[in-house]
Formats: C-alpha cells, structure tokens, sequence
C-alpha cells in the first residue's frame, strides 16, 4: 500500500501525510512547488516513524505530469486528492483556476481509472450547499440537500458541484472508486494562505499574546472542524474497504463566533479577540450533519474544547511557550 497525496505540502496535506506515516502507510506528497520548510518537517515524521515519504513536484493541470509520478512509484495504490486553487485567486485568475480546479480534478479521476487505484478521496466543499444557511432552516444540512448553482456566489462552489458531478460519471462510467468529502471551516495552526485566515488567527492570535478582530459579528455560526480530524476521516475513507456512499458531509461543531471566543478565554484568560459586527454573517451555511461518516468510518471528531486546546498548544510549542 502507497498513498499519493496532492498539496501534501498544504495546511490540511501536511495533516494527512503525518497521519498515515504514522500508521507505517508509506506516502508520496505532491505539490506544485517545494516548500522546503513544510517539506522539513515531514522528514522528521518519516525519520520518527521509519516509514517512507516522498516529496515530487507535479502539476495537476498537466496529465503528464500526473502521470509521470508512477515512474518512480509504480506501486501507489491509493490518492487524496488536496491540490486546488481557492478564495479570491479563483475569480482573479480563472485560468489557472479553472486548469487546476477542473481540468487537474479530470487528470485524477483519469488516474484513477488507468492506474486501477484501489480510491481516491477528493474534497468538495460546504459551499457547494449556498451562501447561506436561509434555505434550510433552522436544522443540519444534510448530503441530500441540494442548492440551485443560479443561486450560487462563489465560482469556487460551482467548481466542486461540477468535481462531484463528473466524479459520479467516473463511478458510473468506469467503475472508478470515487468519493468525496464536504469540508465545512477547518481550524487548526499552520495555514499560510486561504480566503478563511480567520480560521488560523481566531486561536494562533492569543496563544501568541496578540490581539485579534474577526471579519464578521459575535453572533455568526459556522460548523467547525479541527484539521487532524478532517485528515482522519479522509484517510479512514481511503482505507475502507466499501463504501454505501459517493459523497460525505465532514460534520463538525456549530458554534457561534462569540462562544468561540469564549473557549478560547477558558485557556488564555487575558486573550483580546473582537468582532467586526458590520458584518452579520459568513457565507456559508451554519449547521452541518456529519452523522453519515460517522456511521460509515466510526470516527467522531473530538469537542471543540480539545480542538481549540489542540490549535493553541501547537502555536505556542511552536515558538517556545508553556503548553495550556
């Protein structure tokens, strides 16, 4: 068993490659460029767990390029797939968006087909569900709820429907082993770039002793889940050997901006996080169920207490401080 993980030099990537080392999977992470700090801290992972990593740089948007990772690793089995362009850049470039977001999505459902993988797991995204959590009402959302893309604001969230979509045809068509995830806001230290910085500073801010202003009012709720959970659930899905589903919800916590705050005070007393309460809400929906994984991998992710706990202690162990 060998794992190819595309952005596996990312925020959520990096979660993913430590995890299945850690589990003695052996990985090849692929990126568009070298980030030799990420890159630094999987081979210390690789050298503590004494499992193999690979690092190769591989343009989704260039089937060729895809597929020339087997050269050197004819034996990888299984793929997440994590390389995608989002927040503003989507709109701003649509070009190198739509080459990496569409046609490097086909490149991998094309992979999975010639290469016979045993899965691979992509992520959507909770956005594929609207800007708002109006349409709904006041209960989860749920993998069967569906959104009009005329209703639609973000390109981004077109994206992934059309992803899920030819997914499904890839499943129908080529027999493929396919399946996808619906992440909602993943929190957790380390993110260096995305439209959702919030989702990083909210805790990394006050473990470090510095003040914090949210983008939006103490009153906003958002389904939140803590990224080493959401890298579990994707690998737990890898892993299984059937599936009943194509598609998954990531599930989570909801929770508003103001109880937030309120747990990470429960650890920094003296922490200073503010609002912008110009702002009512994010766009996205606010209540996500997450029980159909749960079902399927018998895996829940922890409290938001523990996450919180978890994203604090790794931005202060990070820089020298004491642990909460």
């Amino acid at each position: 068993m060998k794992f190819l993980v595309t952005g596996g030099t990312g925020f959520i990537g990096q979660c993913v490659i430590r995890n299945l080392l850690a589990r003695g999977i052996p990985c090849v992470a692929a990126d568009q460029t070298r980030d030799e700090e990420a890159i630094a801290h999987l081979r210390r992972c690789e050298k503590e767990t004494s499992t193999p990593l690979d690092v190769a740089v591989m343009d989704v948007g260039d089937f060729r390029d895809v597929m020339s990772v087997f050269i050197p690793h004819p034996d990888i089995t299984h793929c997440i797939h994590l390389a995608y362009v989002m927040g503003a850049l989507v709109d701003e470039n649509t070009a190198l968006s739509t080459r990496v977001n569409i046609a490097g999505m086909t490149h991998l459902f094309e992979m999975a087909v010639h290469r016979k993988l045993a899965r691979l797991v992509f992520t959507s995204s909770e956005t594929v569900y609207g800007p708002s959590q109006a349409p709904y009402g006041d209960r989860p959302v749920t993998e069967d709820d569906y959104c009009d893309p005329n209703s639609h604001s973000f390109t981004y969230a077109v994206m992934k429907i059309l992803n899920e979509h030819m997914g499904r045809r890839y499943v129908e068509r080529h027999a493929a082993n396919i399946c996808c995830t619906r992440p909602p806001v993943v929190f957790g230290h380390g993110r260096k770039r995305s439209a959702v910085m919030w989702a990083e500073h909210f805790a990394t801010l006050p473990a470090l002793g510095q003040p914090v202003t949210l983008p939006f009012g103490a009153a906003t709720r958002d389904t939140w889940i803590y990224k080493e959970d959401c890298a579990e659930q994707l690998i737990r899905l890898a892993l299984a050997k059937r599936l009943n589903h194509f598609v998954y919800n990531n599930g989570g916590t909801s929770i508003t901006a103001g109880a937030l705050a309120v747990i990470v005070k429960s650890f920094i007393p003296d922490a200073r996080i503010d609002f912008d309460e110009s702002k009512s809400e994010t766009p996205l929906i606010e209540i996500m169920c997450g029980q159909r994984l749960i079902n399927e991998i018998g895996f829940t992710p922890r409290s938001m207490e523990q996450g919180v706990k978890a994203h604090i202690n790794e931005a202060r162990q990070e820089v020298g401080l004491s642990l909460v």
